[in-house]
């Protein structure tokens, strides 16, 4: 809980110094913490670095972690017209990273796994 604990500072850290709104922040927040969750949860990791930068009108937020090969942008979407109880358990935090960001993109190198997630700057919400 502790690394969840400095990744929502670091999220909040980074979204005021983007100038997000406090709905963009929020939703970066929660981009921010389902990613690390996943990573500690399911990954095996041992280590993960987050990295955020400015470009071209875009906020990026990578993650980097040592854990086994995970690509999320082959997860399937959830079926969210069937009831809860006959979904397949799993995947809406990725669903969420998906709906809460402009874009992501997953590459593995050097024995890492490196997701990266954007949105856009100042696009309303």
């Amino acid at each position: 809980m502790g690394e969840v604990r400095r990744a929502r500072a670091f999220a909040l850290s980074i979204a005021d110094d983007a100038g997000l709104s406090e709905r963009q922040a929020q939703n970066l927040h929660l981009v921010v913490e389902e990613a690390v969750a996943n990573i500690m949860n399911y990954s095996g990791a041992t280590m993960i670095e987050l990295c955020a930068w400015q470009e071209k009108g875009c906020l990026y937020v990578s993650f980097a972690d040592d854990g086994i090969p995970f690509d999320p942008t082959l997860h399937p979407e959830p079926d969210l017209a069937l009831p809860i109880w006959k979904r397949a358990i799993g995947g809406l935090g990725i669903h969420y990273i998906r709906k809460m960001s402009d874009g992501m993109a997953y590459r593995r190198q050097d024995g890492r796994n490196i997701l990266t997630v954007w949105k856009t700057l100042g696009k309303p919400e």
